[in-house]
Parts: C-alpha cells; sequence; structure tokens
C-alpha cells in the first residue's frame, strides 16, 4: 500500500457537497479550489488557530492549485475543527459502494516553523481516534500515524488506507491541527472510494466536475 503521493468537499448553498468525477468513482472535496474552502470555512466553528483562504502558497501539482486553507497559530491549540460537520456522516468501509462509503484519504500540507502538524478526523460516537502526523506529536495526541518523521517544510502529499489504518468507523469531522509555529497549509484534501488520487489527474478540469447536493445523493 503506497502511503506517498497525494490526494472530497464543494459547497452549494452552505451545504456539503458530494463530487462525482466518473460512474465508477465518486470522492468528497474538502479542500481544492476556492469554492471548497469558502465552504469548508464557515463549518471549521471550534479551535483556537485562525483559518483562512490562501492563494499564494498552495498545492500545483493537482488539477485546480489555485487555493488552499491555512491555519495560522495565534496560541492555544493552534488548530480549527468541527467533529459534526452537517451533512457529514460517512462511512469507512473495506469494499465502498453506496455514495457515503469511503476508504481513503488523500491530503497535501506544508508546515511553517514549529514541531510537527496533524489531521484529525471524528468518530461521532467515538470521539478523535484518527489521527495523522508529520514531525513531533506536539500535544501527544493519540492515536496518530507518522506519515512522516520530519516537518513538510516543502509540500508533501499522502494518501492513506483509511481501512486498512483504522478498521471501520464512521466519519462525522475533521481537525486542521497547525500546533505550534507560524502556520500550517493544507490542500488536495480528498476522500475517495478507489486508491487512486481522484484529483491527480491533470486532465480533468475542476470547471466540468459533476456536483450535486449530498441531500440528493444519499438517497441514491
Amino acid at each position: 500500500m503506497k502511503h506517498t503521493h497525494l490526494g472530497w468537499f464543494a459547497g452549494i448553498l452552505g451545504l456539503l457537497c458530494f463530487v462525482s468525477f466518473s460512474a465508477a468513482e465518486e470522492a468528497l472535496i474538502v479542500v481544492d479550489d476556492e469554492a471548497s474552502v469558502n465552504a469548508l470555512l464557515p463549518n471549521l466553528t471550534n479551535g483556537q488557530g485562525i483559518a483562512k483562504l490562501e492563494k499564494n502558497d498552495v498545492y500545483e501539482d493537482d488539477a485546480d492549485g489555485k487555493a488552499a486553507l491555512i491555519i495560522e497559530v495565534v496560541g492555544g491549540d493552534g488548530q480549527k475543527f468541527n467533529p459534526n460537520i452537517p451533512g457529514w456522516q460517512y462511512s469507512i468501509v473495506q469494499k465502498p459502494s453506496k455514495a457515503n462509503e469511503i476508504r481513503y484519504v488523500t491530503f497535501a500540507w506544508k508546515k511553517d516553523g514549529g514541531r510537527g502538524i496533524q489531521l484529525q478526523l471524528h468518530r461521532n460516537p467515538g470521539g478523535w481516534g484518527y489521527r495523522y502526523h508529520g514531525g513531533a506529536l506536539v500535544h501527544n495526541w493519540v492515536p496518530s500515524l507518522s506519515v512522516n518523521p520530519k516537518i513538510p517544510d516543502e509540500w508533501e502529499i499522502h494518501t492513506r488506507d483509511m481501512f486498512e489504518d483504522w478498521g471501520a468507523f464512521g466519519m462525522s469531522g475533521i481537525a486542521f491541527t497547525a500546533w505550534d509555529g507560524s502556520h500550517a497549509i493544507f490542500d488536495h484534501v480528498v476522500f475517495h472510494q478507489e486508491e487512486d488520487d481522484p484529483l491527480a489527474d491533470l486532465s480533468v478540469d475542476p470547471r466540468e466536475k459533476a456536483a450535486a447536493v449530498w441531500a440528493e445523493l444519499k438517497t441514491r
């Protein structure tokens, strides 16, 4: 199983959307372009970090390369999160076959200063038991799997098999954690059913992504 080479979220009227690239594969794009970041920001309601749209320092090796999410550290926990994002009722399973079933996560990140960075997933019920980190575990929030013992001072991309890492669970929220230093930047954050990163194909024009409101897809 590859754990490098990166890799769901777009909003319509404040709702999270499920984006379909093809009949064979569906993906939840969380951070990719400016629209996805702007849809995410109002849902990051907790944490003492400052979350903003970043347009200058972005992950460029995808079909968008124009926007990212920056978490500025201003003290405290250095993160922004929501354990229960509206519409997030996703199941991590071995063989995804429904619109709300997924297995893989791909994310790109970069850190300015400090000792570590972390991406956390929330289970409801169950709490923050599904984490990935780079560099040091600054606050020792465990369990957490290391994707690189060094902090990513340049852009890194990672794909993780969440079922292999954690087994089956239900996902209801996410945390973007900079911890310390100046800031952390997240881009190309996508949850998907197949192992291949659905945002990696530069031939895909983001304007042609067929988006549908999640409420319409969950009845499939």
